[in-house]
C-alpha cells in the first residue's frame, strides 16, 4: 500500500509541477460550458474517528467516538460546479446525515461534557468571485444561500436526553466578502456580512428522562422516538426568527494569552422579527440592534488547581437592542409598546467578564454535565420602555459578581429508585431541607456573589432629571439595589400548565443580602440590611397564553429574615429593628399582559369624560400600549395548630415578626410583635374552606402625561405642557384575610396572645399615582 502511494505521487508529479495558482484577475476571466457534477452515494458505513483532538498551550479538548453516516443506506448527495461570467457557482443538495460524538472531554479529567448526536440535511447555493472587500485578497459571496433542514439534536447527560426538534435555518448572503486583513493581533480572517439574512425555526425542545434507550445498544432516532417518558411529547415551546444582519466578524489566532482564538464581532441587526410561541406568543417586531466588541472574545484552554477548562473572555462587549411592537399573548391584542436595552460589559480591575467551562456538572449527577465558573461586570447600562411614543428609562444600571453554575439532566427518586436518580440525604421532597434532585433540566447555583443597582427613572429623554418610582417594583420583588450571595437550584420540565411552556421546582437560598426598598443616587434610603431569604417552589409553571405571561407558583413557602431595617446607609444607617416574614402559599399567580390603563378617571368616578369631570375628577387617556400586572397571593392556614406560650417555628406558615431592643444585636434577645398564621379565605359560609380568590394587586403601568402643580407658584398653577411621568393605576382587593392571633414576646417572660381571631373582609382599594421629576 505504501509503495502504491509513492507510485501515484510519481505519476502525478509532472502534473502538479505544471499547475499554477490563478490570481483574482485570471480567475475572473475563466469561463466554462458544462461544469462539473459530483454525486456521492452513502454505503451505510460512513466514516468514524476514535478521537478528534484540539491542542492549545498544552491542553487538549477531545471529541471521542466521532462518526458520520447517511440516515438511509444508498442515499446520494449531489454537488455541481459551474463558472458563469466571473462567478464560480456551487450547488449542493445533501442527503440526510447523522453525526455522533460519544463524549466531549478535556484531557486529564475523568468527567465529560456529555454526548451529542445530530440528524440533519444540508444544502447550499453559492456564487463566488475573486477579490474581497479590499479587492486584493479573499473572495466575495453574493445571491447565495446555506440551509439546514429536518434537523434534530440530542444532548445526552448520564443517560437522559435534551432534544431539539424540527430545527431549520436558511442563511442568505448578499454582497458579503471574506478577506484576510491585518488586525490588531496580526492577520485576521474578516467576514463582511453585507446585507445578509438569517431565517430559522425550532419546532420544539423537549426532554427524555427515561434512562438510556428502549433497546440496549440501539439508539433512538427522530423516526423512532423513545416514548417511555410520560412527558416525551411535551415541549418548552416553539421559536421563530427572521434576522437581517450587517457588519462584520473577524477571527484571528491567539487568545487572551498564548495560543487560542480571538473573535471580534461588529454585527448589526435591522428590521427583524423574533417570536416564541406557546398557546399565545411573545413577539418582538421591528427588532434592531448591534453586538460589538473592540478587543474581541477570546477562547483558551487552561488549567488551574481544580482542573482543565475552556475559557471564554471579553474585555469589552456592547449589546443594544430595540424591540418595537412587543406583543405578549394574542397578536390581535394591545401591544406593550417598545422595549430597548443598552448593555455595556467592561473589565475594571478585579471585576472581569469571563466564563470557564468544565466537564461534569453537579457532584451528585454522575460524571457528565457542565460546570461553569462565571464572572461578570456590567457598567452604565439602561433599559427603556416606550408607550405610545413616550419613553421611560431605567437609568444607570450596573451589576457585577462571580459564582459557579452547573447544568445537568436529572431524575428524582420520589416515584421509586431508578438508574441515575438521586434522593439526597434529606429525601422529603416537600421540605425546605430537601437536597435531592427533581425530574428535568437542572441549573445549579453555588456561591454566586453578586450586586446590582440602578440610579433611577428618567422620563421623556435619556438625560432627563432622575426621579422616583422604582419603589413600585418592590411589589414584584424587584429591588432598586441588591447585594446577595445565592445558592440553590431550579429544575425545568417541558410543558406548562396546559400545552407547551415549562414547569419548575426550585430552592433558592440567599444570604448576606442588602436590599433597597427606596434609594437615592448616593446609596441612601430604606434598606433591608443583613438579610437572608429562603424560597421554595414545588410544581410551578410558566406559560404564554392568549392573556399574556402567566407564572403559577404552585406550592410556595419562604422565609425572609432581615437583621436590620435601616434608614440611610445600607451598613451604618439607623436601625428600626429586625423583621421576619414567612409565607406559605398555594395557587398564587403572576400575570403580565400587553396594554396599560387606557382611558380612566383620576380623582373621581365615571366611565366617560363628561361623567368623570362632573364628579370632580380628571379624564386621562393613556393610550392602547403599556403593561398590566396582576398578582394573586393565596395564603394557606397552617393546620398544625397554635402552640400556647410560644412562637411557632413551622417553616410552612404565614407569619410576621418585628423585634426591637436586642442585646448586642443577637436575634431572640429583644421584644417581639408577632402576627401569626394569617391566611386568605373566600368568606363563603357554606364552604368555609374555600380559598381561591386570594389577596390581589392589579397594576396598570404607563408612561403618560399628567397634571402637575408648579411648586413655586401660589395656589395650584399647572405646569405647561403636562409633564411625562411613570403612571401607575392600582387596585388592591380581597374577600377575607384572617389572623389567628397577635402575640407579644418578652425576652424573659415568654410569649402571650394579645389578640385572638382577627378578620378583615371585602376590601377594594383603588389608587392612581404618577411619578414625575420635581419641578
Amino acid at each position: 500500500m505504501h509503495r502504491h502511494s509513492l507510485l501515484l505521487l510519481a505519476l502525478l508529479s509532472p502534473l502538479t509541477q505544471a499547475m499554477q495558482a490563478l490570481d483574482d484577475q485570471a480567475l475572473s476571466s475563466v469561463s466554462g460550458r458544462d461544469g462539473i457534477s459530483l454525486q456521492t452515494t452513502g454505503t451505510g458505513t460512513g466514516w468514524s474517528a476514535g478521537s478528534i483532538d484540539y491542542t492549545q498551550d498544552g491542553q487538549t479538548l477531545s471529541l471521542k467516538g466521532v462518526s458520520g453516516t447517511p440516515q438511509t443506506a444508498g442515499s446520494s448527495s449531489t454537488t455541481t460546479l459551474d463558472v458563469v461570467g466571473d462567478q464560480l457557482q456551487v450547488q449542493h443538495s445533501g442527503s440526510a446525515q447523522m453525526l455522533s460524538v460519544d463524549n466531549i472531554e478535556l484531557a486529564g479529567s475523568s468527567k465529560s461534557f456529555g454526548a451529542f448526536r445530530a440528524f440533519f440535511t444540508l444544502g447550499a447555493s453559492l456564487k463566488l468571485s475573486g477579490g474581497g472587500a479590499s479587492g486584493v485578497s479573499g473572495f466575495s459571496v453574493d445571491d447565495s444561500q446555506l440551509s439546514l433542514s429536518a434537523a434534530t439534536f440530542y444532548y445526552r447527560d448520564n443517560g437522559f436526553d435534551l432534544i431539539v426538534k424540527g430545527l431549520s435555518f436558511d442563511t442568505y448572503l448578499n454582497n458579503a466578502y471574506l478577506d484576510i486583513v491585518s488586525g490588531g493581533s496580526g492577520q485576521e480572517i474578516k467576514l463582511d456580512l453585507g446585507t445578509s439574512r438569517f431565517v430559522g425555526s425550532i419546532a420544539g425542545i423537549g426532554l427524555d428522562l427515561a434512562h438510556g434507550d428502549p433497546t440496549a445498544g440501539v439508539a433512538v432516532t427522530p423516526g423512532s422516538p423513545d416514548l417511555r417518558d410520560v412527558d416525551a411529547q411535551r415541549s418548552f415551546g416553539k421559536l421563530d426568527m427572521d434576522l437581517r444582519l450587517g457588519g462584520s466578524i473577524s477571527i484571528a489566532g491567539g487568545g487572551a494569552s498564548g495560543e487560542g482564538l480571538r473573535i471580534k464581532p461588529n454585527i448589526t441587526i435591522a428590521n427583524s422579527l423574533f417570536q416564541y410561541q406557546d398557546e399565545g406568543v411573545l413577539r418582538a417586531e421591528n427588532f434592531a440592534g448591534s453586538l460589538i466588541s473592540n478587543a474581541g472574545l477570546t477562547l483558551d484552554l487552561e488549567q488551574d488547581g481544580v482542573g482543565s477548562y475552556a475559557k471564554i473572555a471579553f474585555q469589552d462587549l456592547k449589546f443594544n437592542a430595540t424591540l418595537g411592537g412587543l406583543i405578549m399573548g394574542n397578536p390581535s391584542n394591545q401591544k406593550l409598546g417598545g422595549l430597548a436595552v443598552d448593555l455595556n460589559f467592561l473589565d475594571q480591575g478585579a471585576r472581569q467578564n469571563w466564563l470557564k467551562l468544565r466537564p461534569g456538572g453537579d457532584p451528585n449527577s454522575g460524571q457528565k454535565g457542565i460546570s461553569a465558573d462565571l464572572s461578570w461586570n456590567m457598567v452604565n447600562s439602561s433599559l427603556a420602555l416606550t408607550d405610545n411614543g413616550n419613553t421611560m428609562w431605567f437609568s444607570g444600571l450596573r451589576t457585577h459578581g462571580t459564582g459557579q453554575f452547573t447544568f445537568d439532566l436529572t431524575k428524582s427518586c420520589a416515584a421509586g429508585v431508578s438508574t441515575s436518580c438521586y434522593a439526597g440525604t434529606n429525601s422529603d421532597i416537600n421540605s425546605g431541607g430537601y437536597n435531592g434532585h427533581f425530574d428535568g433540566m437542572r441549573l445549579g447555583f453555588k456561591n454566586v456573589v453578586g450586586s446590582y443597582s440602578f440610579d433611577g427613572l428618567r422620563v421623556g429623554t435619556a438625560d432627563a432629571p432622575l426621579q422616583g418610582g422604582t419603589e413600585l417594583l418592590v411589589l414584584m420583588e424587584i429591588f432598586p439595589a441588591y447585594d446577595f450571595t445565592l445558592n440553590g437550584q431550579v429544575t425545568l420540565r417541558a410543558g406548562g400548565a396546559v400545552g407547551d411552556g415549562l414547569r419548575y421546582n426550585a430552592d433558592f437560598y440567599i444570604s448576606e443580602a442588602n436590599a433597597a426598598i427606596t434609594v437615592d443616587e448616593n446609596g441612601r434610603g430604606l434598606w433591608l440590611s443583613g438579610s437572608s431569604y429562603d424560597m421554595h417552589y414545588r410544581e410551578g409553571s410558566l406559560d404564554i397564553s392568549n392573556n399574556g405571561v402567566e407564572l403559577r407558583k404552585g406550592t410556595y413557602w419562604s422565609k425572609l429574615d432581615v437583621d436590620n431595617v435601616r434608614w440611610g446607609d445600607r451598613l451604618t444607617g439607623s436601625s428600626i429593628g429586625r423583621l421576619v416574614l414567612k409565607r406559605y402559599e398555594q395557587g398564587s399567580t403572576l400575570a403580565i399582559s400587553s396594554g396599560g390603563a387606557g382611558a380612566l378617571c383620576v380623582g373621581g368616578s365615571g366611565s366617560t369624560s363628561s361623567a368623570c369631570v362632573a364628579s370632580g375628577g380628571r379624564w386621562e387617556d393613556r393610550g392602547d400600549e403599556g403593561i398590566s400586572v396582576k398578582l394573586k397571593n393565596v395564603f394557606l392556614r397552617d393546620g398544625t395548630g397554635n402552640p400556647a406560650n410560644t412562637v411557632s417555628n413551622n417553616e410552612k406558615r404565614n407569619q410576621i415578626i418585628i423585634e426591637t431592643g436586642r442585646v448586642n444585636g443577637v436575634n431572640g434577645t429583644g421584644s417581639q410583635l408577632v402576627v401569626d398564621n394569617f391566611h386568605t379565605s373566600d368568606g363563603n359560609p357554606s364552604n368555609p374552606n374555600a380559598n381561591a380568590y386570594g389577596f390581589n394587586v392589579d397594576l396598570n403601568l404607563d408612561v403618560a402625561p399628567t397634571k402637575v402643580c408648579n411648586k413655586t407658584a401660589s395656589g395650584c398653577a399647572p405646569v405647561s405642557p403636562d409633564p411625562l411621568g411613570f403612571a401607575v393605576n392600582g387596585r388592591v382587593h380581597f374577600k377575607e384575610v384572617n389572623i389567628d392571633r397577635i402575640q407579644h414576646v418578652h425576652p424573659t417572660g415568654g410569649a402571650v396572645t394579645s389578640m385572638y381571631g382577627v378578620k378583615l373582609q371585602n376590601a377594594d382599594i383603588r389608587a392612581n399615582l404618577t411619578a414625575t421629576p420635581i419641578n
